[in-house]
C-alpha cells in the first residue's frame, strides 16, 4: 500500500482490528508480522483516503477511530503515525496478502522492531479500554459505528427510510465525527464535536430552532456525544459553482439571515457565540496592542517590517476611531460567521444553507462579508472582477435597514475592524503558552501588519477627502 514518499506526505501505519478489538490485521514480513501503511498528503483530512486505500488494496472496509503519532511531529519533515481502525464487516473477506491475528497471540518477536511492538500494544490496550492514549472521546472505542447506525435507524424509522450501509467518513478523531450516510431516500449527515469546539453543538441547536431556513434541518441530537443528525443540504458547496449568480445569492441569503437574527443576540451569546460587539472589541484594543508591542520586540529578522511603539499607538488610536464610527452606522449587531468561506456554503436548487458554526459570533454583520471577500481574493482570483457586484447584492438587502450613506460609511471601517476582530476573537492571544510559539508569534505580527495597511488606507481616504 506504500506509495512514493515526498516531503509533503505522511505515512500512516494502520492498526485495523475486528471482533471488539480481539484480532489485528497483519501483512507478512518474512518471519515477522507487519502493519499495512499508506501515504497521505499532509494537511489533508485522512479518514476518507485511508478508507479508500484499505478497500482498494486489501479488499476490506474499515473506518477510522483516531490518529496517534509515533514520533514528535514537525511541520518540516515527513512523519509516521498510527491510525487505529475497525473492520466494518468482521466476517467479510480480506485480500490474500493479509491475515487476521489474535491479539492474545502477539509476542515481542511478532514484529521486526521491539519498539514497534510496544507501541502497537499500547494502542491496542487503549482500544480495549475505550480510550485514546492522548485524548478520550466516544469515537476512540471500537463498536461506536454500529451503535451510531442503530441510533440513526431509530430516528429514520418514522420517515420510512433505511440505511443502505454506504457511508463516507470525513473525520478521524476520538471526539469529533463527520459522516454522510446514504439511505433508501435522501442522505443524512451525523456531526459531533469535542473540545475546543463543544460550543458548536449548542449553537447548531439554537440555529435550528431560531433560523431553520438557513441551516440544514436537524432531525435528532445525541447529547452524550455532542452530536446531531441533519438532513443533507441538497446541493454542492459554493466553491464548486462557477456561476456568478450563485455567489450573489449566497451573499443576499447571508444578509437576510443576519437581519432575521436581530433581536436574538442574547440567545446566541448564551449558546456560545463569541462576543464581538463593538463595545467588547473596544475594551481589548489596549491590552492587545500591549501584547503586540512585546511580540514586535521579539522579532529577530527583517523583512517583514517591525512596527515601532509609536506606529502601534497610532494604529490603536485609528482602530478605536473605526470602532466608534461603526457604532454610528445604524447597522445593528447580528449573528456573524468568522469562517465564512465558499466551502461552508451549500448551494441548492431552492436555497443556500450555511455550515460549520464553531466560529459564530455576535457583532457587526459586515465583518462576515469582509471574511468572504478575503477568501475570494485569495483563492478565487478569477472571480475578483465580481467584487463590486457582490457588494451591491449584499448592500441591497441591508438597504431595508440602513441608508446607502450609512452602509457606505460602515464599509469604510469594516476591513480594519474585521482583521482586528479575527485576531482577538478566540482570546488565544492572551494565552502565555501559545505566545511562546514562534509560529504563533509570527501569525499575530502578520495580522497586526495587515491592520496597519487597512488603517493607512483609512488615513489616505481622509486626506483625499480633504483635498
Amino acid at each position: 500500500m506504500n506509495t512514493q514518499r515526498q516531503d509533503d506526505r505522511d505515512t500512516y501505519r494502520l492498526i485495523i482490528t475486528r471482533r471488539s478489538g480481539s484480532e489485528l490485521l497483519c501483512l507478512p514480513d518474512g518471519p515477522y508480522h507487519s502493519l499495512p501503511s499508506v501515504d497521505i498528503p499532509r494537511w489533508q483530512r485522512v479518514a476518507e483516503p485511508i478508507r479508500d486505500a484499505v478497500r482498494t488494496h486489501l479488499d476490506l472496509d474499515a473506518y477510522s477511530l483516531f490518529t496517534c503519532p509515533c514520533e514528535t511531529p514537525t511541520s518540516e519533515t515527513p512523519r509516521t503515525l498510527f491510525q487505529a481502525m475497525e473492520c466494518v464487516r468482521p466476517d467479510g473477506p480480506v485480500s490474500q496478502i493479509a491475515f487476521w491475528v489474535p491479539i492474545s497471540s502477539l509476542v515481542i518477536d511478532s514484529f521486526r522492531d521491539a519498539q514497534d511492538f510496544r507501541r502497537i500494544c499500547n494502542i491496542l490496550r487503549a482500544l480495549s479500554h475505550g480510550t485514546e492514549t492522548c485524548n478520550e472521546g466516544p469515537f476512540a472505542k471500537p463498536g461506536w459505528l454500529r451503535e451510531l447506525c442503530s441510533w440513526i435507524a431509530q430516528q429514520l424509522e418514522p420517515l420510512k427510510f433505511r440505511l443502505t450501509g454506504n457511508f463516507r467518513q470525513f473525520n478521524a478523531s476520538s471526539s469529533f465525527s463527520l459522516i454522510r450516510f446514504e439511505t433508501t431516500d435522501a442522505a443524512f449527515w451525523f456531526k459531533a464535536v469535542g473540545a475546543p469546539n463543544l460550543h458548536e453543538y449548542a449553537i447548531s441547536q439554537a440555529l435550528a430552532r431560531s433560523l431553520p431556513n438557513y441551516v440544514p434541518r436537524v432531525l435528532a441530537t445525541k447529547p452524550e456525544w455532542h452530536g446531531w443528525l441533519m438532513a443533507d443540504g441538497g446541493g454542492v458547496t459554493l466553491n464548486d459553482v462557477p456561476d456568478p449568480s450563485a455567489w450573489q445569492t449566497a451573499l443576499t441569503t447571508l444578509a437576510n439571515l443576519q437581519i432575521d437574527s436581530t433581536g436574538l443576540e442574547d440567545e446566541f451569546l448564551e449558546a456560545g457565540c463569541r462576543d464581538l460587539r463593538l463595545a467588547a472589541l473596544l475594551e481589548m484594543v489596549d491590552p492587545f496592542f500591549d501584547a503586540m508591542a512585546d511580540l514586535m520586540k521579539q522579532q529577530t529578522k527583517m523583512p517583514p517590517p517591525i512596527l515601532s511603539q509609536k506606529q502601534l499607538v497610532d494604529l490603536g488610536a485609528t482602530l478605536k476611531d473605526a470602532l466608534q464610527c461603526l457604532a454610528l452606522s445604524a447597522v445593528p449587531d447580528t449573528l456573524g460567521h468568522s469562517d465564512f468561506n465558499p466551502g461552508n456554503i451549500i448551494v441548492g436548487p431552492e436555497r443556500c444553507t450555511f455550515l460549520d458554526w464553531a466560529e459564530a459570533y455576535v457583532g457587526h454583520p459586515f465583518l462576515t462579508f469582509e471574511y468572504f471577500l478575503a477568501h475570494l481574493r485569495k483563492d478565487y482570483p478569477q472571480l475578483a472582477p465580481l467584487e463590486n457586484e457582490l457588494r451591491a447584492s449584499y448592500s441591497r438587502i441591508w438597504s431595508s435597514v440602513a441608508s446607502s450613506e450609512q452602509i457606505a460609511h460602515a464599509y469604510s471601517f469594516s476591513p480594519l475592524v474585521a482583521v482586528y476582530a479575527y485576531a482577538v476573537s478566540n482570546n488565544v492571544w492572551r494565552d502565555p503558552e501559545r505566545l511562546k510559539l514562534p509560529s504563533f508569534q509570527g501569525y499575530l505580527r502578520s495580522l497586526t501588519r495587515l491592520m496597519k495597511q487597512e488603517a493607512d488606507s483609512i488615513q489616505r481616504r481622509r486626506v483625499e477627502c480633504l483635498n
